[in-house]
């Protein structure tokens, strides 16, 4: 029998996802850390691949940059759509899966981020290697590649990492990780304070341990060449075994 998949915190809750992660109060830092990328690699286009309610896209698009917002999230696709259909900013966003990205959009995007452990989407290795190669084929030659995800060499076997607390409106969301092995488990809690007693979820996400090594060798197999790592999105802090971050940076040879 067919096992019912389980939908994310961040599908069932899409419409909250802004409260969940606090964007409102990232917004402003959020965007000296877009302005730093614009700086360092000048783009016209960029593909915000697992855009989520669309906060880096638009930042992007704020600065005259042309953003197209991509999640594999239905929903979230819906929740962004809706609140940015009256901006003027050159700004879109689709449903799109990192592992089959159409070709209709290959050597379109002067750069490609994907940030805020989404990556951590893509579950297996074999799947990961599938996304690292389309994202090189819808840069343009010469584009590059940011991908930031958190850096799972810190989290301790077998314990528990805190990432974050947020409450809104009574809400509580608790994000934690927990590293076996081969495989990262990243958990959230959901706790409505508004209902007596209070009710409460349990989310669990699985996927295979992209560590520091596994990540910069498939960059290098997906073809990116000249590539580095930095401990955050200023592209500043070198790597540390202690960096909460991994920010890879990788660029697509020009011909």
């Amino acid at each position: 029998m067919a096992v019912k998949r389980q939908l994310s915190a961040f599908e069932k809750y899409a419409h909250e996802y802004d409260l969940i992660t606090n964007a409102v109060q990232r917004e402003k830092y959020h965007q000296k850390e877009v302005d730093a990328l614009i700086a360092r690699f000048h783009p016209r286009s960029v593909l915000d691949a697992g855009c989520a309610s669309g906060l880096t896209a638009m930042l992007f698009a704020r600065r005259g940059v042309a953003a197209v917002g991509l999640d594999h999230s239905r929903r979230m696709i819906e929740v962004a759509q809706k609140k940015f259909k009256n901006v003027d900013l050159p700004l879109e966003f689709r449903w799109g899966d990192f592992e089959r990205l159409p070709k209709k959009l290959h050597e379109k995007f002067d750069l490609v981020v994907c940030l805020a452990n989404s990556i951590s989407g893509v579950n297996t290795l074999a799947g990961l290697k599938r996304s690292l190669k389309n994202f090189r084929a819808v840069l343009k030659p010469g584009g590059h590649l940011v991908l930031q995800m958190l850096n799972y060499a810190a989290v301790k076997e077998d314990t528990l990492f805190p990432i974050k607390v947020t409450e809104n409106n009574g809400i509580v969301y608790e994000r934690f990780s927990e590293r076996r092995g081969s495989r990262i488990y990243v958990y959230v809690i959901r706790l409505d304070l508004n209902q007596k007693p209070p009710g409460y979820e349990i989310f669990r996400h699985e996927s295979d341990n992209y560590n520091v090594d596994i990540m910069s060798r498939g960059v290098a197999q997906a073809g990116f060449t000249g590539i580095r790592k930095f401990g955050d999105l200023y592209l500043k802090k070198r790597l540390g075994r202690s960096s909460r971050d991994l920010v890879i940076v990788g660029r697509r040879p020009s011909r």
